[in-house]
């Protein structure tokens, strides 16, 4: 029988890999218009009143002692990100200890569709971005479990390097759409719109044909196989916690230092971030394409290797920021569009492997819970960045950016660690790829 990581991939992979990416398009497009939503209309435009929203003002302006509306905003902004990588484990375990993933996600879905109605309401903003919270939790982490479901013999990381494709095609189209909306016609209509693009994934989710298990999996006789998970875990969080500067203060970096123009016109730093999600999707496609020929001569990297890879791949591009922020002059565009080229590639290495691994290494009864706290990675990295961002004005900009060069190596070496799987099966070898 063929292996289902050769092409094509098992029956059901491009639709959950449409629906991950209608999910993220709304996840990003909301996240994108959260903080200007607080500080342009939420927070000082007379209307009805926002239901909640004193009493937890007063609740985040007492812990931090922060006051003003960009603050709060910012602080809301933080935990609303921050909870919605935290659930993931929770919407997992559910999913798993019911024994039903599907219902789960569709439950997700439906509650983020409420809740981006609830934001465009204004009045219920608060109750929808709990709903959104929610359904993220249920939806997210159950979708990655599932499609690792389908990863076959060799790991999966392969169907997770286009699903990742997948992913940036919805993390772009989010903010663009979305932001051009609520330009055009208000912050109400933008929520409305992402609400229809989960419409459309529910639509796309009840096209998916039912996902059997695998026949051929590592873990799925015993206990999770924490030998490799937890390193795997430790060393995509380590990578993340440099990679994701990359849409913070390498932007202001950018803004200060780069000459950004092109053929005489000025862009704008966030470009840089448009472009970073560009090149993501074509190497992660790229990658879905030279695996499979490697792997047929017997010259695929493993997994792990390919983790250390991508944390050497961050690492470098860290360094070239270090290089070129020791001057005081503006720097051309090719150095850092170069060291976004890096980071992608990083990106591109690290993920879909530490993701296989997880996957691969924990039987179908826990795989949501497993691939929830694969995702808190996310959720570590994003307070890590923000605390880092902090010392950015405080210290030589190569110092700061060395920092982030040894996290990126810290977490290559951590992957170096993860030992080789042991096959259950004597066809293709699962230590082949993961």
């Amino acid at each position: 029988m063929r292996d289902r990581d050769t092409s094509p991939p098992a029956p059901g992979f491009w639709t959950l890999a449409s629906v991950e990416g209608w999910e993220r398009c709304a996840i990003q497009g909301a996240k994108s218009l959260l903080t200007l939503f607080l500080v342009t209309d939420l927070l000082v435009r007379p209307g009805g009143a926002v239901l909640g929203l004193p009493t937890l003002r007063g609740w985040i302006e007492g812990v931090t002692g922060a006051h003003g509306d960009i603050a709060f905003a910012s602080q809301l902004y933080g935990l609303y990100g921050a909870l919605t990588y935290l659930v993931l484990p929770l919407g997992g375990w559910i999913a798993d200890r019911s024994g039903r993933r599907r219902p789960a996600m569709y439950a997700g879905a439906v509650l983020m569709a409420l809740g981006l109605l609830a934001l465009a309401s204004r009045s219920w903003a608060l109750p929808g971005l709990a709903l959104m919270i929610g359904g993220i939790g249920l939806l997210k982490g159950n979708l990655a479990a599932e499609v690792g479901t389908l990863r076959g013999a060799s790991g999966g990381d392969r169907l997770f390097a286009a699903y990742l494709a997948f992913l940036n095609g919805g993390t772009m189209l989010g903010p663009l759409i979305g932001g051009w909306l609520a330009l055009r016609y208000g912050f109400a209509a933008a929520f409305v719109a992402m609400a229809g693009t989960m419409a459309a994934a529910i639509l796309t989710l009840r096209t998916v044909p039912p996902v059997r298990r695998e026949s051929v999996a590592i873990a799925e006789a015993g206990a999770t196989d924490w030998r490799r998970v937890i390193p795997a875990i430790v060393a995509v969080t380590l990578c993340f916690c440099a990679y994701e500067q990359l849409t913070n203060m390498v932007l202001v970096w950018a803004e200060q230092r780069v000459a950004l123009s092109v053929a005489g016109m000025t862009i704008p730093p966030s470009w840089l971030a448009a472009l970073d999600g560009l090149f993501t999707i074509a190497l992660a496609l790229g990658a879905y394409r030279l695996w499979p020929h490697l792997a047929r001569r017997d010259r695929e990297p493993r997994a792990a290797l390919k983790l250390a890879m991508g944390g050497v791949a961050t690492a470098l591009a860290y360094a070239l920021l270090a290089g070129l922020s020791g001057g005081g002059d503006r720097i051309g565009l090719g150095g850092p569009l170069v060291a976004v080229l890096l980071l992608d590639i990083g990106v591109v290495l690290a993920w879909p492997s530490a993701l296989a691994i997880v996957t691969a290494g924990a039987p179908a009864s826990r795989r949501g819970m497993m691939t929830g706290l694969f995702y808190l990675h996310g959720f570590v990295a994003h307070l890590v960045v923000g605390q880092l961002g902090t010392l950015y004005a405080r210290m030589a900009q190569p110092h700061f950016w060395a920092i982030h060069l040894g996290l990126a190596l810290a977490g290559a070496g951590v992957a170096l660690l993860i030992p080789r799987a042991q096959a259950t099966t004597t066809s293709t070898p699962a230590s082949a790829a993961a």
